[in-house]
């Protein structure tokens, strides 16, 4: 998603706002480079409730570039 936003500035804002996409990718790197601190229950329950939904926004942005 990160790199997407630096090739593609705004690209990402089509399906989702820039917030939503901001909170990922600091996700991403919370769990990539502090994953000693990360709260599994946390990361579990994110997994749990926003995953299908990121998934509906990442095909939609797949048919976006088309």
């Amino acid at each position: 998603m990160k790199n997407i936003d630096k090739r593609k500035p705004g690209f990402l804002e089509k399906v989702g706002d820039e917030e939503y996409w901001s909170e990922i990718i600091k996700l991403r790197e919370i769990i990539s480079h502090h994953n000693l601190d990360i709260n599994s229950e946390i990361v579990y329950e994110i997994c749990s409730e926003e995953l299908i939904p990121l998934r509906e926004k990442i095909e939609t942005l797949k048919q976006l570039m088309k």
